[in-house]
C-alpha cells in the first residue's frame, strides 16, 4: 500500500464530495485527508491523500477525470 496525493479542479457541485469518496471507496483507497477551497462560486479545487496500490493510480485518475464535475485530475 502506498500513500497517493490526487490533485482535482472541478464545478462546484453539491454532491461532488460524495461522488469523489465514493468512487474512492468503490476503487478500494482509503481516504487519509481532503482539502476543499472555493476557488470562485463555480470553481472549486480539491486535495485527496489516499491509501492504496500503486498499480491503481492511473486507473483511479481515469475514473475521477470521467466524474461530470472534474475538470482536471492529476498526481
Amino acid at each position: 500500500m502506498e500513500t497517493i496525493q490526487i490533485r482535482l479542479t472541478a464545478n462546484n457541485a453539491e454532491d461532488l464530495i460524495m461522488r469523489i469518496t465514493a468512487e474512492l471507496h468503490k476503487r478500494g483507497f482509503s481516504i487519509k485527508t481532503l482539502f476543499f477551497e472555493s476557488l470562485t462560486a463555480d470553481m472549486a479545487s480539491i486535495g485527496v491523500t489516499v491509501v492504496g496500490e500503486s498499480s491503481k493510480q492511473a486507473q483511479i485518475l481515469r475514473q475521477l477525470s470521467r466524474l461530470y464535475d472534474i475538470q482536471s485530475a492529476d498526481l
